[in-house]
């Protein structure tokens, strides 16, 4: 019967079953294993978001990533900020669910950040992953405090433009460099939780 549908009546009858099974991870991984996913009632082509990064990402990271990226190149600034710190705050949710860290509703989102890398041990796996390929312990010890250090700033940064340029609706003025820069910065931190 579907093959029967002309092309409009397809695609309608697609986003209503998108609707209603998007939220399922096996049908939201069937979508991208095709290229695409589903977002604000459109199907968005993956390639937004480089595939390449993207296996790098927890998979709901990615989604949200994804779409502040369209948001960016739709020319809605505002909107990516917001997409782009709802996917660093979204992942912290998850975790702070997942390991019983509290409530994140208490929590500031540069804290969350913070919490969950202390309690996920991340920068100590990374020292540790870094001496077992024999690099000098100073090294690896200063990598990782550099890393620890920037990570702290991005989310600090991510946070402030939440406040001051984020904006679903678009009623904020933002820079398109900031909202770049808040992707890329909120892809950064996300991709330190893969595989945690």
């Amino acid at each position: 019967v579907f093959g029967q549908l002309e092309p409009e009546a397809q695609l309608t009858a697609l986003r209503i079953l998108a609707n209603q099974f998007h939220s399922n991870e096996d049908v939201r991984s069937l979508f991208m294993q095709h290229g695409f996913q589903y977002l604000d009632g459109a199907f968005i082509p993956i390639g937004l978001l480089d595939q390449r990064e993207a296996k790098y990402l927890p998979q709901s990271s990615a989604i949200e990533l994804a779409k502040a990226t369209k948001r960016l190149v739709d020319g809605d600034e505002t909107g990516a900020i917001t997409a782009a710190c709802g996917a660093v705050d979204a992942l912290m949710q998850k975790l702070y669910v997942e390991h019983a860290l509290g409530d994140p509703g208490k929590v500031g989102f540069a804290a969350k950040v913070g919490a969950a890398l202390l309690h996920l041990r991340v920068f100590e796996s990374m020292n540790e992953d870094f001496t077992a390929l024999g690099m000098k312990s100073e090294d690896a010890s200063r990598i990782v405090t550099e890393m620890h250090s920037a990570t702290n700033h991005a989310s600090e940064m991510l946070q402030t433009l939440r406040r001051t340029m984020g904006d679903v609706h678009g009623s904020k003025a933002a820079l398109t460099y900031a909202a770049y820069d808040a992707i890329k910065w909120a892809s950064a931190i996300c991709g330190l939780f893969e595989g945690r």
